[in-house]
């Protein structure tokens, strides 16, 4: 109600939803050359922060293959955590006025011992198809992510409290790549 409400008052002063989301805390993590796991499930996982709603608002990879390859990229929301221990998080960085990210962006070396649960409700926002060889390469429909983020009437994939986590699944495909992964993502209060 409070969203409607908000939607309102901005409608009547003449602004935009994607005005007013113009001031929600942004923020910023990469890993640069990293190796993923031969069979890789889930390559990258934003996990949420405790009271905190935190949106993928975009993300980017680029890498390279021993060898050609097609890989099925899907984004997908988890209700419980990944759990293992080979993996980096990336460091966060954001606007000088936010406070400190509370999510946390974990890219893994390994596979996850154990996956998280997939949202029951219909955990899957995108596929993606990447053909990758051996030059680097980007994949296609990267920027579908992007174009989601700039439509406040779209949903983004979101994160809800630190139990929840937003992860990029190669789907177990067999394959050895060097990458470079970067994520943007909002928090607010839940």
């Amino acid at each position: 109600m409070r969203r409607l409400f908000s939607a309102l008052v901005l409608l009547l002063a003449g602004l935009s939803p994607a005005f007013a989301q113009q001031h929600v805390p942004t923020y910023f993590g990469s890993v640069i050359n990293h190796t993923t796991a031969t069979g890789a499930t889930d390559v990258v996982c934003l996990e949420g922060g405790a009271g905190k709603v935190s949106k993928l608002a975009g993300f980017a990879i680029s890498g390279s293959a021993a060898s050609p390859v097609v890989i099925s990229i899907s984004i997908l929301r988890r209700v419980t955590l990944n759990t293992g221990t080979s993996f980096t998080v990336a460091s966060a960085s954001g606007s000088p006025t936010h406070q400190p990210a509370t999510s946390t962006m974990k890219v893994w070396s390994t596979n996850p011992t154990a996956l998280g649960t997939a949202d029951p409700a219909g955990s899957v926002f995108r596929r993606i198809r990447w053909d990758i060889d051996t030059k680097v390469s980007a994949p296609v429909g990267v920027g579908l992510l992007a174009a989601t983020a700039a439509n406040p009437y779209t949903t983004q994939p979101e994160a809800r409290g630190a139990t929840q986590a937003i992860c990029m699944n190669y789907n177990g495909v067999a394959q050895v790549t060097t990458m470079d992964i970067s994520m943007v993502w909002t928090e607010t209060s839940d």
